[in-house]
């Protein structure tokens, strides 16, 4: 029996394309860079306040997952209705997030102490939406194959989403700045109200999700206490979570800006018309555009590629595997002059399963906890997608703040965009030596690891098909 109807599919999918609107402000390698050469904050700097936002991340996501799982609303509802009340906020401290009023040294540390109240407004209530927004997920059918395919349709449209904006402001953000002779500051403000706000504003419409199971009230979590120590018996779950955070260990992603601002010469595409006002930002969105959109193909076929690989465990490792091999060719393709061309198009054909991956891991976040509630009689939505949320803005902290922290090792200093200024040559001989093995084989080197938790992982189909009938079970029982 199905039970999601086309038209909240579509409500709830638009509502989710708002959310990944916002996120691709903050979520990509465009913020780290943000921080760096148009905030201006120094490269050390700008380490340790990732960290420091992220760890403030670690602490705060799972509490907010607990609350939600220990709240219900009048309604029976516990996520659906926190989709109706954080849009507006997310969208104001988005916009709060990226006013840049000045960039004195001598003002630095009221900079960073603005910056730092920002964050963490906007990432509580970012959270509390996040953590609703995907949690849903694994309540809107009883039926695993049905909402299966709900979330492949999530992370393929967010996924989408996020990627076209998270390259294409960047891009579209610069090449106006060139052309009208505006401050790059002022664009980024103007594009964080269009983008952020009116992102926020849109993702309003995922209220429109359903939330069709519910536990009965003397199986809900007591306490904060009761809700981690349910955590840490789900297996499946951490066993994912610490893939992810060995997964952040390929921070040379978010060097591939600085890369193409520092070593390749700003008339690598031509300096005629339109592509006179490209620089840096612009050649990163050529870049991503490569080696990204290709994944896009996996995430169409990531069913068919779940039932090759016999589960999507299975699926995850196969990823990673062509990943790691792809990128080393890459890598010895080299950068040098018309290679640079082929070595992102290596890297794009790599990258066609790993679109599958996002879609892979909530699934088997959706199956822990089908399996919690088998063994326990309670369900974990906040707390098991709260540590979700958690571990993606975690690795992303991590991977951002380790990106930083290399570059402060590579003694790089900082140069503010000038429209035609040339910048090949004005970094240091230890920078232009390291930037492009760090682009290449970090995320290499992160997918090894990667593969090592998802070894330990045990849960067949057969056995999710065992669980889903018992609870089909229990729960006609129960009502």
């Amino acid at each position: 029996m199905n039970y999601i109807s086309r038209k909240e599919k579509i409500n709830y999918y638009a509502g989710l394309s708002g959310q990944n609107i916002v996120y691709s402000l903050i979520g990509a390698s465009f913020f780290t860079y943000f921080m760096t050469d148009i905030a201006m904050f120094p490269a050390i700097v700008v380490s340790v306040l990732l960290i420091i936002m992220k760890i403030w991340d670690g602490i705060n996501d799972p509490i907010v997952g607990s609350f939600i799982d220990k709240h219900t609303f009048k309604n029976g509802e516990k996520l659906r209705p926190f989709l109706k009340y954080t849009p507006l906020p997310v969208g104001v401290f988005t916009v709060l997030l990226f006013i840049v009023f000045s960039t004195k040294e001598e003002l630095l540390w009221l900079r960073i102490a603005y910056f730092v109240i920002m964050y963490i407004c906007w990432d509580l209530v970012y959270t509390v939406q996040d953590v609703s927004i995907w949690g849903i997920t694994s309540s809107v059918s009883p039926n695993g194959d049905e909402r299966d395919r709900f979330v492949q349709g999530a992370r393929t449209v967010g996924s989408i989403v996020y990627g076209i904006f998270s390259t294409l402001i960047p891009m579209g953000l610069e090449m106006i700045a060139n052309a009208s002779g505006s401050s790059v500051k002022l664009m980024v403000l103007v594009f964080a109200i269009i983008f952020g706000l009116g992102g926020a504003m849109l993702s309003y419409r995922s209220y429109a999700a359903q939330e069709r199971i519910h536990v009965a009230q003397e199986t809900k979590q007591e306490s904060m206490a009761e809700s981690f120590s349910l955590l840490f018996k789900n297996k499946m779950m951490l066993l994912v979570t610490l893939a992810n955070l060995f997964g952040a260990l390929g921070f040379g992603g978010n060097l591939i800006t600085y890369f193409f601002k520092y070593e390749i010469p700003s008339d690598f595409i031509g300096n005629e018309g339109i592509f006179g006002l490209i620089g840096a930002l612009g050649l990163t969105t050529i870049y991503y555009a490569i080696t990204s959109v290709p994944g896009f193909i996996g995430m169409i076929f990531a069913d068919k590629l779940k039932k090759m690989c016999k589960g999507y465990v299975n699926a995850l490792i196969l990823m990673q595997v062509l990943n790691i091999v792809f990128r080393i060719i890459a890598y010895f393709i080299g950068y040098q002059g018309k290679m640079l061309w082929l070595s992102m198009l290596v890297i794009g054909i790599g990258c066609i399963p790993m679109g599958a991956v996002s879609i892979a891991q909530t699934s088997i976040f959706c199956d822990s906890i089908d399996y919690m509630e088998y063994k326990t009689g309670k369900r974990t939505e906040g707390i098991t997608f709260s540590m979700q949320t958690s571990f993606t803005k975690i690795t992303s902290g991590v991977t951002a703040g380790l990106a930083t922290l290399t570059l402060h090792i590579l003694k790089y200093n900082a140069v503010e965009d000038v429209q035609g200024a040339v910048y090949v040559g004005t970094q240091t001989a230890a920078f232009d030596k390291w930037i492009w093995p760090l682009v290449i084989l970090t995320p290499a080197l992160a997918s090894l690891l990667y593969i090592i938790p998802l070894l330990f992982i045990h849960y067949t189909p057969e056995q999710r098909r065992q669980v889903e009938q018992e609870l089909k079970a229990r729960r006609e029982k129960a009502e």
